[in-house]
């Protein structure tokens, strides 16, 4: 009998592997961005359209991390990436006017000494468009695609140095915009 067990156990580990993903039909950990030979997961997308009122284009923001950024709670090592551009709303195309962007590593949410409230502290920012060295020569968001809750993105930026930031996601948003 234990041989049977045996035979059936690598069939049984691969149909679990293949079969671990979460609702919204993403592989787990395969979202993400690749910076120096390491991989940095990014499951989770928060969006923000300044303006859902009329068609004035104005600033339309992407968070990815590895966390969800909605349930501050003691959690370390936040992983994000952070870029904004200019648009009526988020749709398919190729965007590389994107005024501001960050990627950080090792953020925290920290408890308040004073009360039960938890604040954000930054990790390690890799790339930031508002400190010199930190900079992006070259920026590109790709939008494959965009339904009511679901996006599928590529993107890449270049670092002053040559360093290289590239990555995609594909799986539920969260839309944090608002008409107030």
């Amino acid at each position: 009998m234990s041989r049977s067990i045996i035979k059936i156990f690598p069939f049984l580990a691969v149909f679990l592997f293949l079969s671990c993903s979460d609702d919204d039909g993403r592989k787990l950990g395969e979202n993400g961005f690749t910076f120096n030979g390491g991989f940095h997961v990014l499951n989770n997308s928060f969006v923000t359209d300044e303006n859902i009122v009329d068609e004035t284009p104005s600033p339309i923001s992407v968070v990815l991390s590895n966390v969800n950024l909605n349930d501050s709670t003691a959690v370390s090592n936040i992983s994000k990436i952070y870029f904004d551009f200019n648009g009526v709303k988020l749709e398919a195309g190729t965007i590389t006017d994107i005024p501001n962007y960050s990627i950080q590593t090792g953020g925290a949410y920290v408890q308040n000494a004073d009360d039960e409230n938890y604040t954000y502290v930054d990790g390690t920012f890799l790339l930031k468009s508002s400190e010199a060295g930190l900079t992006a020569t070259e920026k590109t968001v790709t939008i494959n695609s965009v339904t009511e809750n679901k996006v599928d993105l590529t993107f890449q930026f270049t670092r002053a140095d040559g360093q290289i930031f590239s990555g995609k996601y594909n799986g539920l948003f969260t839309d944090l915009s608002s008409t107030e």
